[in-house]
């Protein structure tokens, strides 16, 4: 349904209807944020990027021919944007190992051991992040937002075996970490 609901909404476009935009804005929201912040590590020029994304999509919508599903053309745009923009020169950034060092915090006085279901999804986020920023936003897109080895391949540039060997690696890298987190 999500899929026939888009292709109306982009043939409503295309027609001249700029007002039908906006259902593949919020629908995609959301997820294009979460890409720009995974890769740049920064609210500000996350958001930028994201807005960049979005105007970008719907200027060259007419190139869209769709061969794959709108949000996987939707995230190569975010994804390119977001690597020409860490490619410039004088662009600061911050080490997302700093940020988790000053923002981390576990509770191991809890008199209950058990974690509460929102702490154990905060947990999980913590441990992605600290996964290299390609590994993470892999991981994003294949678990949590259900994309295809093809459609992580299609979006990032990465080979499908590239794309399978750092999805195995970095579940690796999170199962350890998660083993250590949980027995605290």
């Amino acid at each position: 349904m999500d899929e026939k609901a888009e292709q109306i909404h982009i043939a409503r476009i295309l027609q001249g209807d700029s007002s039908a935009f906006r259902f593949l804005v919020e629908k995609n929201q959301k997820i294009v944020y979460a890409i720009a912040l995974r890769i740049l590590n920064n609210e500000e020029d996350a958001k930028d990027a994201a807005q960049e994304s979005f105007i970008r999509a719907y200027n060259q919508l007419h190139s869209f021919k769709g061969q794959s599903k709108f949000s996987t053309w939707l995230y190569t745009i975010t994804y390119r944007i977001c690597v020409s923009r860490l490619k410039r020169p004088l662009m600061e950034r911050d080490s997302i190992d700093d940020a988790l060092a000053e923002n981390y915090h576990v509770d191991r006085h809890s008199a209950d051991k058990k974690l509460t279901e929102k702490e154990s999804h905060l947990i999980i986020k913590q441990a992605i992040e600290r996964l290299p920023a390609m590994d993470g936003l892999l991981i994003t897109l294949y678990y949590y937002n259900e994309h295809s080895v093809g459609e992580l391949a299609e979006i990032t540039g990465l080979t499908v075996s590239n794309v399978k060997i750092r999805l195995y690696r970095a579940r690796k890298i999170l199962e350890v970490q998660l083993k250590v987190l949980y027995e605290r």
